[in-house]
């Protein structure tokens, strides 16, 4: 849990810095991938909110738009608790504002439609 809540804030305290926050998703997503006390530690650190955040300022990033839907896939492919609080964070609209905004982006459109699957599941 200690990596996560440090790479959310981080996150929250670098908000501007495009780099740092791929870097920070691509992180949380690759803890995420972890069984269900990883994936609800990632949650738990804040990891939803900050990855949410990170999409919404950097909408016009496509790299960035990449690795928030990865990690928020991992982190809606936990347990009920950890998709409610995907959700929460508001994962679902960043989500699919990120599919129409790079829609002619296939990887991006394959990680989205992933994260929404396992959001609905």
């Amino acid at each position: 849990a200690g990596g996560a809540a440090a790479v959310a804030a981080a996150m929250v305290g670098h908000a501007a810095d495009v780099e740092l926050q791929r870097d920070g998703c691509n992180a949380l997503w690759t803890m995420a991938l972890g069984s269900d006390v990883c994936i609800q530690a990632v949650v738990g650190a804040g990891g939803a909110a900050a990855v949410v955040a990170a999409m919404v300022r950097h909408a016009a990033d496509l790299l960035l738009q990449r690795a928030g839907c990865d990690a928020l896939q991992s982190m809606a492919g936990g347990n009920d608790a950890c998709k409610q609080a995907v959700v929460d964070a508001r994962g679902l609209v960043a989500v699919v504002a990120a599919m129409v905004a790079q829609a002619v982006d296939v990887e991006l459109q394959r990680a989205g439609c992933g994260a929404l699957l396992n959001m609905a599941a």
